[in-house]
């Protein structure tokens, strides 16, 4: 009998390892970059051509934010809405006065701070911010599709990965918003989390936190978890320090502005609608409402009934993250807030690598969607 060469079996395994990580690395690029791609000429190309024979056809078209616009093939459409506020807090600063008006203060550092860093090197800010998101959104493909890997198999990490590039509110991975950035955070904190690098979550942690207010999420959820799961001090410390960015941005506006709540002061300048208008569009199904509801109640069931089979902290940073965009009543952008709720992403490719046609339906969808939003965004219109 030939004796069995253990190292012969080891350097098998490591290859079959790293060829399972090059596929996946291959198809990860693959989905970000196409996805992009229809982005970017729905945007630069048909959204033009589009509003140009529309006007000339006298179609009626609603009115928009800045009165007379023509979208035009250039950067400046990746940088409508807040695009705008984070391009104002890279070149000039923030800004703030008590007089219940809108301010850039409402937005938090971190993004404006990177997209300042590559300005440094000559770059104009519209170029920087995108740049630094969709470079963002390919390393939280990266991320999402590892973790899934380890957790779910490579079925489940193929379909997570093309929720999240194929999403219609993957749009705003790819205009200077900081849902890239943000969803490269969290994912990078809840996986470090997962697999007990507290050090690295607190870590990632604290620069969502940096990010945007919904980055508090992770306090408790990383808090929940380190109770149910009897985990050591360390892992509770790591829940507290994930606060650590929001609270170094609250210092920062005692010191600026004298008033270190200055940030929930200032949110209150922008209007929220009521039950009343959301339960009208609901009831005659105006999309983006339509959306929200399935977003909520959809991504809340996903998480119930896969509560079993995914990372326990995946599953109460989805329901915390629900539960705190609900408790602010963000509902003008409940719809990209869930977007990027990187669990429920997670959750649905879960659920459709046990039921493949559902998906390739759910892609075709997604993809029509998102060349809809991409023209919508680029003529000024609301789609969060």
């Amino acid at each position: 009998m030939t004796p069995i060469n253990k190292s012969n079996i080891v350097d098998s395994d490591v290859s079959l390892k790293s060829k399972k990580w090059t596929d996946g690395l291959i198809f990860v690029i693959v989905m970000w970059l196409l996805s992009r791609l229809v982005i970017i000429v729905a945007m630069q190309l048909i959204a033009p051509l589009l509003h140009t024979l529309l006007v000339k056809q006298g179609y009626p078209l609603p009115s928009v934010p800045v009165p007379s616009f023509v979208p035009k093939t250039s950067w400046e459409l990746f940088s409508h809405w807040d695009g705008g506020w984070y391009g104002n807090i890279a070149t000039l600063g923030y800004d703030y006065a008590n007089d219940g008006q809108q301010h850039t203060v409402a937005f938090f550092p971190l993004f404006p701070l990177l997209c300042r860093g590559l300005m440094i090197l000559g770059l104009p800010f519209e170029v920087a911010g995108v740049l630094v998101n969709n470079l963002a959104l390919l390393g939280a493909l990266l991320l999402l599709y590892r973790w899934a890997q380890e957790r779910h198999g490579i079925s489940a990490a193929k379909w997570a990965t093309a929720v999240l590039a194929w999403c219609p509110f993957s749009l705003f991975g790819t205009v200077i918003y900081t849902e890239g950035l943000y969803l490269l955070i969290t994912t990078a904190a809840l996986r470090a989390f997962d697999k007990r690098q507290h050090a690295w979550a607190a870590l990632w942690g604290a620069m969502a936190t940096a990010t945007r207010p919904p980055g508090v999420a992770l306090v408790p959820t990383f808090l929940l978890v380190a109770w149910a799961e009897r985990r050591s001090a360390i892992a509770y410390a790591a829940g507290l320090a994930t606060g650590v960015g929001l609270l170094l941005f609250s210092v920062y506006c005692a010191i600026r502005f004298g008033e270190p709540l200055v940030v929930v002061h200032v949110h209150r300048a922008w209007p929220q609608p009521n039950g009343l208008n959301l339960f009208m569009d609901l009831l005659f199904l105006e999309p983006l409402s339509v959306i929200r509801v399935v977003m909520l109640f959809g991504g809340g069931y996903l998480l119930w009934h896969l509560r079993f089979k995914l990372p326990s902290v995946a599953v109460a940073y989805g329901f915390c993250s629900l539960a705190l965009l609900l408790s602010v009543r963000s509902l003008n952008s409940f719809n990209r807030f869930a977007y990027g709720i990187v669990s429920l992403s997670l959750a649905l490719g879960v659920l459709l690598a046990c039921h493949p046609r559902w998906g390739y339906g759910t892609m075709v969808l997604f993809a029509m969607l998102l060349v809809s939003f991409s023209i919508r965004f680029a003529w000024w219109y609301w789609v969060g």
